[in-house]
Protein backbone atom coordinates (compact mmCIF):
# COMPACT_ATOMS: atom_id res chain seq x y z
CA UNK A 1 0.00 0.00 0.00
CA UNK A 2 1.20 3.51 -0.83
CA UNK A 3 0.16 4.84 2.58
CA UNK A 4 1.64 2.04 4.67
CA UNK A 5 4.21 4.34 6.29
CA UNK A 6 1.38 6.54 7.53
CA UNK A 7 -0.50 3.52 8.87
CA UNK A 8 2.66 2.28 10.61
CA UNK A 9 3.08 5.77 12.09
CA UNK A 10 -0.48 5.64 13.42
CA UNK A 11 0.25 2.32 15.10
CA UNK A 12 3.50 3.70 16.53
CA UNK A 13 1.61 6.69 17.94
CA UNK A 14 -0.96 4.48 19.68
CA UNK A 15 1.87 2.84 21.62
CA UNK A 16 3.46 6.20 22.44
CA UNK A 17 0.10 7.32 23.85
CA UNK A 18 -0.15 4.12 25.89
CA UNK A 19 3.43 4.47 27.15
CA UNK A 20 3.00 8.11 28.18
CA UNK A 21 -0.24 7.38 30.03
CA UNK A 22 1.25 4.35 31.77
CA UNK A 23 4.53 6.02 32.82
CA UNK A 24 2.95 9.26 34.02
CA UNK A 25 0.30 7.40 36.03
CA UNK A 26 3.05 5.37 37.72
CA UNK A 27 4.83 8.59 38.62
CA UNK A 28 1.74 10.24 40.11
CA UNK A 29 0.87 7.66 42.78
CA UNK A 30 2.50 9.64 45.58
CA UNK A 31 0.53 12.77 44.62
CA UNK A 32 -2.75 10.84 44.56
CA UNK A 33 -1.95 9.35 47.94
CA UNK A 34 -1.43 12.79 49.49
CA UNK A 35 -4.21 14.63 47.66
CA UNK A 36 -7.01 12.08 47.97
CA UNK A 37 -5.87 9.93 50.90
CA UNK A 38 -5.55 6.69 48.92
CA UNK A 39 -3.82 3.75 50.57
CA UNK A 40 -1.18 1.75 48.71
CA UNK A 41 -3.76 -1.01 48.23
CA UNK A 42 -6.22 1.40 46.63
CA UNK A 43 -3.51 2.78 44.36
CA UNK A 44 -2.65 -0.78 43.40
CA UNK A 45 -6.28 -1.42 42.51
CA UNK A 46 -6.36 1.72 40.34
CA UNK A 47 -3.19 0.74 38.48
CA UNK A 48 -4.57 -2.80 38.21
CA UNK A 49 -7.67 -1.41 36.53
CA UNK A 50 -5.31 0.12 34.00
CA UNK A 51 -4.10 -3.38 33.10
CA UNK A 52 -7.29 -5.44 33.47
CA UNK A 53 -9.12 -3.70 30.63
CA UNK A 54 -6.07 -4.06 28.40
CA UNK A 55 -5.81 -7.83 28.73
CA UNK A 56 -9.51 -8.56 28.38
CA UNK A 57 -10.10 -6.32 25.37
CA UNK A 58 -7.20 -7.69 23.33
CA UNK A 59 -8.96 -11.07 23.35
CA UNK A 60 -12.32 -9.73 22.23
CA UNK A 61 -11.08 -7.01 19.87
CA UNK A 62 -8.93 -9.60 18.13
CA UNK A 63 -12.12 -11.44 17.23
CA UNK A 64 -13.97 -8.26 16.25
CA UNK A 65 -11.58 -6.57 13.85
CA UNK A 66 -12.30 -9.06 11.06
CA UNK A 67 -15.94 -7.98 11.20
CA UNK A 68 -15.64 -4.22 11.66
CA UNK A 69 -12.19 -3.49 10.22
CA UNK A 70 -9.09 -1.68 11.41
CA UNK A 71 -10.34 1.90 10.97
CA UNK A 72 -13.51 1.52 13.04
CA UNK A 73 -11.66 -0.03 15.97
CA UNK A 74 -8.95 2.64 15.99
CA UNK A 75 -11.63 5.35 16.08
CA UNK A 76 -13.28 3.49 18.97
CA UNK A 77 -9.91 3.46 20.75
CA UNK A 78 -9.68 7.22 20.20
CA UNK A 79 -13.07 7.64 21.90
CA UNK A 80 -11.91 5.54 24.88
CA UNK A 81 -8.76 7.61 25.30
CA UNK A 82 -10.72 10.86 25.13
CA UNK A 83 -13.37 9.69 27.63
CA UNK A 84 -10.63 8.61 30.03
CA UNK A 85 -9.10 12.09 29.90
CA UNK A 86 -12.46 13.77 30.57
CA UNK A 87 -12.91 11.57 33.62
CA UNK A 88 -9.45 12.52 34.88
CA UNK A 89 -10.23 16.23 34.66
CA UNK A 90 -13.32 15.67 36.82
CA UNK A 91 -11.43 13.88 39.61
CA UNK A 92 -10.71 16.85 41.90
CA UNK A 93 -14.20 18.44 41.57
CA UNK A 94 -15.73 15.03 42.32
CA UNK A 95 -13.46 14.65 45.36
CA UNK A 96 -14.42 18.10 46.66
CA UNK A 97 -18.13 17.33 46.20
CA UNK A 98 -18.41 13.66 47.17
CA UNK A 99 -15.17 12.57 48.82
CA UNK A 100 -12.61 9.81 48.49
CA UNK A 101 -14.83 6.88 47.48
CA UNK A 102 -16.33 8.79 44.56
CA UNK A 103 -12.96 9.90 43.22
CA UNK A 104 -11.62 6.36 43.63
CA UNK A 105 -14.33 5.15 41.25
CA UNK A 106 -13.49 7.94 38.81
CA UNK A 107 -9.79 7.06 38.87
CA UNK A 108 -10.35 3.31 38.58
CA UNK A 109 -12.75 3.50 35.66
CA UNK A 110 -10.69 6.16 33.92
CA UNK A 111 -7.68 3.83 34.09
CA UNK A 112 -9.83 0.91 32.96
CA UNK A 113 -11.25 2.78 29.95
CA UNK A 114 -7.77 4.03 29.03
CA UNK A 115 -6.60 0.42 29.09
CA UNK A 116 -9.56 -0.63 26.93
CA UNK A 117 -8.41 1.90 24.34
CA UNK A 118 -4.87 0.51 24.58
CA UNK A 119 -6.16 -3.05 24.19
CA UNK A 120 -8.17 -2.15 21.11
CA UNK A 121 -5.10 -0.48 19.58
CA UNK A 122 -2.93 -3.49 20.35
CA UNK A 123 -5.44 -5.85 18.75
CA UNK A 124 -5.42 -3.74 15.58
CA UNK A 125 -1.85 -2.57 15.04
CA UNK A 126 -0.14 -5.98 15.12
CA UNK A 127 -2.16 -7.64 12.32
CA UNK A 128 -2.28 -4.31 10.48
CA UNK A 129 1.51 -4.05 10.44
CA UNK A 130 1.84 -7.68 9.33
CA UNK A 131 -0.67 -6.99 6.54
CA UNK A 132 1.02 -3.87 5.17
CA UNK A 133 4.56 -5.29 5.45
CA UNK A 134 4.08 -8.97 4.53
CA UNK A 135 7.65 -9.27 3.26
CA UNK A 136 9.27 -7.95 6.49
CA UNK A 137 6.78 -8.68 9.25
CA UNK A 138 9.25 -9.32 12.07
CA UNK A 139 11.36 -6.23 11.36
CA UNK A 140 8.44 -3.82 11.19
CA UNK A 141 6.62 -5.36 14.16
CA UNK A 142 9.76 -4.68 16.20
CA UNK A 143 9.92 -1.10 14.93
CA UNK A 144 6.21 -0.71 15.72
CA UNK A 145 6.70 -1.83 19.31
CA UNK A 146 9.55 0.59 19.85
CA UNK A 147 6.67 3.04 20.31
CA UNK A 148 5.90 1.57 23.75
CA UNK A 149 9.29 2.25 25.39
CA UNK A 150 9.50 5.56 23.51
CA UNK A 151 6.25 6.52 25.22
CA UNK A 152 7.69 5.38 28.56
CA UNK A 153 10.69 7.67 28.01
CA UNK A 154 8.47 10.65 27.24
CA UNK A 155 6.21 9.83 30.18
CA UNK A 156 9.21 9.54 32.50
CA UNK A 157 10.45 12.96 31.40
CA UNK A 158 6.97 14.43 31.91
CA UNK A 159 6.94 13.08 35.48
CA UNK A 160 9.85 15.40 36.31
CA UNK A 161 7.37 18.30 35.93
CA UNK A 162 5.11 17.13 38.74
CA UNK A 163 4.74 19.70 41.45
CA UNK A 164 5.10 22.56 39.01
CA UNK A 165 2.17 21.58 36.74
CA UNK A 166 -1.19 20.11 37.70
CA UNK A 167 -1.17 16.30 37.57
CA UNK A 168 -4.25 16.27 35.33
CA UNK A 169 -2.37 18.19 32.65
CA UNK A 170 0.65 15.91 32.95
CA UNK A 171 -1.39 12.76 32.51
CA UNK A 172 -3.49 14.23 29.71
CA UNK A 173 -0.36 14.73 27.59
CA UNK A 174 -1.10 11.33 26.08
CA UNK A 175 -3.89 13.09 24.17
CA UNK A 176 -1.28 14.64 21.86
CA UNK A 177 -0.25 11.34 20.19
CA UNK A 178 -3.88 10.23 20.52
CA UNK A 179 -5.04 13.18 18.39
CA UNK A 180 -2.30 12.40 15.86
CA UNK A 181 -3.20 8.72 15.40
CA UNK A 182 -6.87 9.72 15.32
CA UNK A 183 -6.23 12.17 12.48
CA UNK A 184 -4.42 9.49 10.45
CA UNK A 185 -7.16 6.95 11.20
CA UNK A 186 -9.92 9.23 9.92
CA UNK A 187 -8.00 10.32 6.84
CA UNK A 188 -6.32 7.16 5.54
CA UNK A 189 -7.62 4.06 3.78
CA UNK A 190 -6.98 0.77 5.56
CA UNK A 191 -6.47 -2.65 3.97
CA UNK A 192 -8.86 -5.55 4.40
CA UNK A 193 -8.02 -8.18 6.99
CA UNK A 194 -6.84 -11.64 5.93
CA UNK A 195 -10.22 -13.11 6.84
CA UNK A 196 -12.06 -10.42 4.85
CA UNK A 197 -9.91 -11.19 1.81
CA UNK A 198 -10.52 -14.91 2.27
CA UNK A 199 -6.81 -15.79 2.50
CA UNK A 200 -7.35 -17.50 5.86
CA UNK A 201 -10.42 -19.07 7.47
CA UNK A 202 -11.67 -18.64 11.01
CA UNK A 203 -11.35 -22.38 11.44
CA UNK A 204 -7.68 -22.18 10.48
CA UNK A 205 -7.07 -19.36 12.93
CA UNK A 206 -8.69 -21.20 15.84
CA UNK A 207 -6.81 -24.39 14.99
CA UNK A 208 -3.56 -22.44 15.41
CA UNK A 209 -4.88 -20.82 18.56
CA UNK A 210 -5.35 -24.10 20.42
CA UNK A 211 -2.02 -25.60 19.31
CA UNK A 212 0.27 -26.59 22.23
CA UNK A 213 3.16 -24.36 21.14
CA UNK A 214 0.90 -21.31 20.93
CA UNK A 215 -0.49 -22.05 24.41
CA UNK A 216 3.06 -22.27 25.80
CA UNK A 217 3.93 -18.90 24.25
CA UNK A 218 0.69 -17.42 25.61
CA UNK A 219 1.49 -18.51 29.17
CA UNK A 220 5.11 -17.34 28.87
CA UNK A 221 4.00 -13.97 27.56
CA UNK A 222 1.51 -13.61 30.41
CA UNK A 223 4.38 -14.15 32.87
CA UNK A 224 6.52 -11.57 31.07
CA UNK A 225 3.63 -9.12 31.10
CA UNK A 226 3.12 -9.68 34.82
CA UNK A 227 6.78 -8.94 35.52
CA UNK A 228 7.01 -5.97 33.17
CA UNK A 229 3.70 -4.16 33.52
CA UNK A 230 2.92 -5.11 37.12
CA UNK A 231 6.36 -4.03 38.31
CA UNK A 232 6.54 -0.94 36.10
CA UNK A 233 3.28 0.30 37.63
CA UNK A 234 5.26 0.80 40.85
CA UNK A 235 8.68 1.40 39.29
CA UNK A 236 9.21 4.88 40.76
CA UNK A 237 8.52 3.62 44.26
CA UNK A 238 10.59 0.44 43.83
CA UNK A 239 13.70 1.94 42.23
CA UNK A 240 13.34 5.14 44.25
CA UNK A 241 13.42 3.05 47.43
CA UNK A 242 16.46 1.05 46.29
CA UNK A 243 18.38 4.13 45.18
CA UNK A 244 17.06 6.32 48.03
CA UNK A 245 16.00 8.94 45.49
CA UNK A 246 12.80 9.32 43.48
CA UNK A 247 14.77 11.36 40.93
CA UNK A 248 17.30 8.55 40.39
CA UNK A 249 14.47 6.01 40.26
CA UNK A 250 12.78 7.91 37.45
CA UNK A 251 16.12 8.42 35.69
CA UNK A 252 16.77 4.66 35.80
CA UNK A 253 13.31 4.00 34.36
CA UNK A 254 13.95 6.46 31.50
CA UNK A 255 17.39 4.97 30.83
CA UNK A 256 16.13 1.38 30.56
CA UNK A 257 13.24 2.49 28.36
CA UNK A 258 15.70 4.23 26.04
CA UNK A 259 17.69 1.01 25.77
CA UNK A 260 14.53 -0.91 24.90
CA UNK A 261 13.56 1.67 22.27
CA UNK A 262 16.91 1.50 20.53
CA UNK A 263 17.21 -2.29 20.58
CA UNK A 264 13.77 -2.81 19.07
CA UNK A 265 14.87 -0.97 15.94
CA UNK A 266 17.67 -3.51 15.47
CA UNK A 267 15.95 -6.71 16.60
CA UNK A 268 14.71 -7.62 13.10
CA UNK A 269 18.12 -8.34 11.54
CA UNK A 270 19.15 -10.29 14.66
CA UNK A 271 16.05 -12.48 14.43
CA UNK A 272 16.82 -13.30 10.80
CA UNK A 273 20.29 -14.52 11.80
CA UNK A 274 19.49 -16.58 14.90
CA UNK A 275 15.69 -17.16 14.59
CA UNK A 276 12.86 -15.94 16.82
CA UNK A 277 13.30 -18.80 19.30
CA UNK A 278 17.04 -18.20 19.45
CA UNK A 279 16.51 -14.55 20.33
CA UNK A 280 13.89 -15.52 22.94
CA UNK A 281 16.35 -17.95 24.56
CA UNK A 282 19.21 -15.46 24.66
CA UNK A 283 16.92 -12.72 25.97
CA UNK A 284 15.57 -15.02 28.70
CA UNK A 285 19.08 -15.91 29.91
CA UNK A 286 20.32 -12.31 29.87
CA UNK A 287 17.08 -11.04 31.42
CA UNK A 288 17.26 -13.57 34.27
CA UNK A 289 20.87 -12.58 34.96
CA UNK A 290 19.89 -8.90 35.00
CA UNK A 291 17.02 -9.48 37.42
CA UNK A 292 19.33 -11.37 39.78
CA UNK A 293 21.90 -8.56 39.64
CA UNK A 294 19.19 -6.00 40.43
CA UNK A 295 18.13 -8.05 43.46
CA UNK A 296 21.63 -7.81 44.98
CA UNK A 297 22.37 -4.23 43.92
CA UNK A 298 23.38 -1.81 46.67
CA UNK A 299 24.83 1.20 44.82
CA UNK A 300 23.77 3.58 42.06
CA UNK A 301 26.46 2.58 39.51
CA UNK A 302 25.82 -1.13 40.08
CA UNK A 303 22.06 -0.69 39.73
CA UNK A 304 22.49 1.06 36.39
CA UNK A 305 24.82 -1.75 35.29
CA UNK A 306 22.32 -4.41 36.43
CA UNK A 307 19.43 -2.60 34.73
CA UNK A 308 21.47 -2.46 31.52
CA UNK A 309 21.90 -6.24 31.62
Amino acid sequence: MENRKKLLTAGFLTLIAAGIGFAVRAGLLDIWSRQYGFTMTELGQITGGGLLGFGLVILFAGLLFDFVGYKTLLILALVCHAVSAVMLFSATPVFNADGKDAVYNIMFWSAFIFAVGNGICEAVINPLTAAIYPEQKTHYLNILHAGWPAGLVLGGLIVFLKGSVGWEILLATYLIPTAMYGFISFKETFPKTSAQEGTISYGGMFTTLIGPFFVILLIAHACVGYVELGTDSWINKITGGILSSAFLGTALFIYTSLLMTGLRFFAGPIVHKISSLGLLLISAIVGAAGLYLISIGDSVPFMFFAATV
